[in-house]
């Protein structure tokens, strides 16, 4: 219900501001829910594609070690290298659900060249980061978070105090005609990955 609503029902102002603000909490709650079983069913499918490739790959295997087309040795070193293919493709898909889920806490942009831009930044620093032991979050990202606030604030959603973030909406300019920092960004590491990181901070 809107304010005027619940003010023509006879509500006082604190009583609409006290429903209004339940109401928000609960909306925000439901989001939170379904934000959540979306990441749930889409974790399912991947294990379901991982583990369907898998099956079907040891399957292959079986059967050109049945034709003698490999040794046992070979085959016992191919089924190692499947499991090992299977487990690493859903540390990836884990990995990259928990780091996208930790830009959005962070309240990073959402256009595509400052999400290019930041993930490549986290990646060049992945050894700095980790799975933790839960698979609820990565360990480190909140610090390289942190650092790379401090340095390119523009990546961020705007502050009251601030900066004029990139456009979520696709404009890659900063309204004057100059085309943004992360947008520069994105272009050059697509087009080549040689350049340091304090390159993208001037």
């Amino acid at each position: 219900m809107k304010r005027e609503e619940l003010k023509a029902m006879g509500l006082t102002d604190e009583q609409v501001e006290s429903v209004m603000a339940k109401n928000g909490a609960e909306v925000a709650a439901l989001n939170t829910q379904i934000t959540t079983l979306k990441s749930e069913k889409a974790q399912l499918e991947n294990d379901k594609k991982v583990i369907t490739k898998e099956k079907e790959d040891k399957e292959k295997a079986i059967a050109e070690l049945q034709k003698n087309s490999i040794s046992k040795e070979e085959y016992d070193k191919k089924v190692k290298e499947i499991e090992e293919n299977a487990k690493k493709e859903n540390e990836e898909y884990v990995y990259n659900d928990l780091l996208n889920k930790g830009l959005d806490d962070a309240k990073v942009l959402k256009d595509e060249f400052t999400r290019t831009a930041i993930i490549s930044l986290i990646n060049k620093d992945k050894d700095k980061t980790k799975i933790s032991d839960d698979k609820k979050s990565i360990v480190g990202l909140k610090e390289l978070i942190e650092n790379y606030k401090k340095q390119a604030p523009h990546f961020f959603e705007k502050k009251a105090s601030g900066y004029s973030p990139v456009d979520p909406e696709g404009d890659k300019g900063d309204g004057d005609g100059e085309v943004s920092m992360a947008s520069n960004f994105a272009k050059r590491n697509n087009a080549e990955d040689k350049a340091e990181k304090s390159q993208f901070f001037d």
